[in-house]
């Protein structure tokens, strides 16, 4: 069920608006024509649980495009 998708990814991302976004971005990312949206959540939620979790260090982001580009990098690859 996606409840527990989520519940395993905010064990990890406490930020519950920064979980959002993160999925948001990651969702719009993988979206392809012909798959559900549904499905794209639950991939982009199974995507940030087995994300690695490594603070990088960075100049500050000033644009939301930038962020976004910033965490879908981070989730499938450049």
């Amino acid at each position: 069920m996606r409840s527990d998708l989520v519940f395993n990814v905010s064990n990890r991302i406490s930020n519950r608006f920064l979980l959002c976004r993160m999925l948001a971005a990651s969702a719009r990312k993988l979206h392809r024509d012909g798959v559900s949206t549904s499905q794209c959540i639950n991939s982009s939620l199974l995507a940030l649980q087995t994300a690695a979790h490594d603070p990088v260090e960075s100049e500050p982001v000033k644009d939301s495009s930038e962020v976004d580009q910033v965490i879908v990098e981070e989730l499938v690859g450049p």
